[in-house]
């Protein structure tokens, strides 16, 4: 009774720590042109935004999602990285039960797949994306400026955004790899990441989108960068954001 005690203690302990803690786990913001900002994206988070994560017993936290903010040409050649969470960029995640991989070799290419196939190479300068990490993981609405405008009359910004131990019924933890809604095990996403997307046109903003449009989902696996858009099977995901705005300083 005096261990079950102990043990229930320390829990509790831990469980505050972590609560207090994650207000302040670091993001990582990797800035294009920093003299120069004239657009501007607002993240409205949703419902859904922080997600209740399984720790152990019947503790848990309410994390905020993964994310990635990146620019395109109208063509499909990726630019650079605007905006990206700091597990994502470290590679840093939670080791599953029985899980065989060291704590620092833990993969999951069920995060953000679309970003992280694009922004191959950023991900091996991994000083590049660590070295810019500026601000606190985002728990309200929260805003990312940049300019392009010197360099091109138009291109696409995308946003990709991914929760952990997103399941239901149609992504379910028991799903077996090699299966088509397989994504990634006990801890990983459940639901797919959702990529957003909006048109820039600096000659004319007035034709630029007013605000990003879900234009489909990743692979569930981060098997590949393919964005999906048969969307069936996806329902709660879906409030993780409320909108994403666009607009001209």
């Amino acid at each position: 009774m005096k261990k079950l005690l102990t043990i229930l203690l320390f829990a509790m302990t831990l469980s505050s720590v972590y609560a207090k803690a994650k207000d302040v786990i670091p993001a990582g913001v990797v800035p294009l042109k920093t003299d120069l900002s004239n657009i501007e994206v607002s993240i409205i988070p949703g419902e859904r935004y922080l997600h209740k994560f399984p720790l152990f017993l019947f503790f848990s936290l309410r994390n905020p999602p993964q994310m990635a903010l990146w620019a395109e040409t109208i063509d499909g050649q990726f630019l650079d990285t605007l905006m990206v969470t700091k597990k994502v960029s470290e590679q840093k995640w939670a080791k599953a039960p029985k899980d065989p991989a060291g704590k620092d070799e833990i993969r999951r290419p069920e995060a953000l797949p679309v970003w992280t196939y694009k922004a191959a190479t950023a991900l091996t300068e991994k000083h590049r994306l660590v070295d810019a990490i500026t601000q606190a993981t985002p728990k309200a609405d929260f805003s990312v400026n940049t300019d392009f405008s010197n360099e091109y009359d138009e291109l696409y910004l995308y946003f990709e955004v991914n929760h952990s131990t997103d399941f239901n019924e149609a992504y379910p933890a028991d799903a077996k790899a090699g299966e088509k809604n397989y994504n990634g095990g006990v801890m990983g996403s459940g639901q797919p990441a959702l990529v957003y997307r909006a048109y820039v046109d600096f000659t004319h903003p007035e034709l630029s989108s007013k605000s990003f449009e879900c234009i489909g989902h990743s692979s569930p696996c981060g098997e590949d960068g393919t964005i999906y858009t048969d969307m069936q099977g996806i329902d709660s995901a879906l409030s993780i954001i409320d909108s994403i705005l666009l607009s001209f300083k």
